[in-house]
């Protein structure tokens, strides 16, 4: 792999970890695609540290918003061979909206503070901007003001 660059956008808990949001996760996301000749790096540090093959992964790739630009995000370090980046929190929300995981409702109280929004409303808007595709849920604003005042207690 020597001589190789990765480009990582820490999505999820890592994303939580970094930003002082959790204090534990098993695995690194990334929401940018790892090509598959890094296969055999991510297992050498795997093993190496007794870590599971699937410590970083790219599973959350499939819930990039569609309008989110990879560019746009932060560089949250840099060398030679790897740049990791970090999104918004904005982005962060509306992935874990999407992914709808019971972790994810605990971290969205967790980042609705560190959100911009103007309210459920305009959560609700960037979501439907992000996922298009999304089957339309009747429901969202007021999942999103329960988030919000839970986030708030």
């Amino acid at each position: 792999m020597l001589g190789t660059s990765v480009q990582v956008v820490m999505v999820g808990g890592a994303w939580m970890l970094w930003h002082s949001q959790r204090t534990s996760t098993r695995d690194v996301d990334s929401a940018r695609r790892l090509r598959p000749e890094l296969e055999g790096a991510i297992g050498k540090v795997a093993e190496r540290h007794d870590l599971s093959n699937r410590w970083l992964n790219d599973s959350a790739a499939a819930f990039w918003p569609s309008n989110a630009s990879y560019e746009a995000c932060r560089v949250a370090y840099q060398n030679s061979n790897l740049e990791v980046r970090t999104p918004d929190p904005d982005v962060i929300f509306v992935m874990k909206i999407y992914r709808a995981d019971p972790q994810d409702r605990e971290d969205l109280v967790t980042l609705w503070p560190l959100c911009g929004f103007n309210g459920p409303e305009d959560a609700a808007a960037a979501f439907r901007n992000a996922y298009p595709h999304a089957p339309e849920d009747e429901y969202l604003v007021d999942y999103i003001a329960d988030v919000a005042g839970d986030a708030a207690v």
